[in-house]
């Protein structure tokens, strides 16, 4: 560590005030260390008042605290943006890209929308485009490659990220504290007299859907004895909130019917799913009654009409917060590109519909 410190201290030493650092890869390959240890020693020397980095363009070095400055005036127009999609995208999802177009749009500013399937095909066409002002990627529960954002921040002067799926990366972003809206469903559901509650989620690894399940599980552990917490359920073969989820969760809740064809809990919440239709379709042909048989409270955005057709409760945010918080975050990185990056959770509220009541 000290020697990769030394180095850089010298290395400071002999540049002009706004010169550029070589990227952490580069200095990882000189210096043949981990990028732990090279992150380190940037971090040491930002905190000496030496450094400046500025997110998507790299580190600078700034002489003294007082002559600190962005390196690079701030440009604030907005000519370009492009907005990533996973061929998945659900209805939140491209409500969220209206909005944005619109308001872009009455600025004159020019949007391309791209959905992408192959994300190393989309390395290889991003390669060969022009660089934009911003970039949205939108992603809630796909992992995404390192080297799409490092590509990513490249191309733009502003990226933000649509959704918590990312984590220990220096990007803004913008999502929802699924956590916070487990909180309100059990909340609702306990005072409702539900003492066996199932989750049922998506079948992923995404950050958002581990921590929710996570949150699930030890909230369990630590209920009273006459409370249990099932699950949680995954839903085998169903990795997008787009894909009917009717043969999935029938398949999941087969085999839980007892001989009296009934469930081994009185509420089920489910979480990263927008197919409100194929759970009441799934209900309907295992002849399970819902909300008598089996309160359904869903974790997702309550102003997006196929999320809960009009019946179910739900508790989560807004796409037009999220829509809304997006512009603002761009507009932000680029009037401020020396600002360090900012994590937006938006407000959690719930919505009580028909879907749940009493237990029998």
């Amino acid at each position: 560590m000290n020697v990769v410190l030394t180095a850089l201290q010298e290395q400071i030493s002999q540049l002009d005030d706004g010169a550029r650092l070589p990227t952490v890869r580069e200095l990882m390959k000189t210096f043949r260390v981990s990028q732990a240890t090279v992150q380190d020693a940037l971090t040491r020397l930002r905190e000496a008042g030496l450094l400046t980095s500025q997110v998507g363009r790299g580190t600078y070095v700034t002489k003294s605290q007082e002559e600190r400055r962005i390196v690079r005036p701030p440009d604030e127009h907005l000519d370009s943006l492009l907005i990533l999609a996973n061929a998945s995208l659900n209805e939140r999802c491209v409500l969220v890209q209206n909005y944005i177009v619109d308001e872009m749009s009455r600025s004159g500013s020019k949007v391309v929308q791209i959905s992408y399937h192959n994300t190393s095909h989309l390395l290889d066409m991003l390669s060969s485009i022009p660089d934009f002002d911003a970039v949205v990627l939108q992603s809630h529960y796909e992992n995404i490659p390192i080297r799409l954002l490092h590509l990513l921040q490249d191309k733009a002067r502003a990226l933000v990220v649509d959704g918590h799926s990312v984590s220990g990366v220096d990007l803004d972003r913008v999502g929802t504290d699924w956590e916070e809206a487990l909180d309100m469903a059990l909340d609702h559901l306990h005072e409702l007299g539900h003492r066996s509650i199932a989750l049922a989620s998506l079948d992923t690894m995404a950050q958002p859907i581990l921590s929710v399940r996570r949150a699930f599980e030890r909230i369990g552990r630590r209920a009273p004895d006459n409370a249990r917490h099932f699950g949680p359920i995954t839903l085998r073969g169903v990795l997008h909130p787009t894909q009917s989820v009717e043969l999935a969760l029938k398949g999941a809740l087969e085999g839980l019917l007892d001989e009296d064809h009934r469930l081994p809990f009185t509420a089920m919440i489910t979480l990263g799913i927008s197919d409100a239709l194929g759970i009441g379709r799934c209900l309907d042909e295992l002849g399970i009654s819902y909300p008598d048989k089996l309160s359904v409270f869903i974790l997702g955005h309550h102003d997006v009409p196929t999320e809960h057709f009009g019946s179910m409760s739900m508790a989560g945010s807004s796409y037009l917060e999220g829509a809304q918080q997006l512009v603002k975050t761009i507009h932000r990185r680029l009037n401020s590109p020396e600002l360090p990056p900012q994590i937006v959770y938006l407000g959690c509220s719930q919505v009580i519909r028909s879907s749940t009541t009493s237990p029998e």
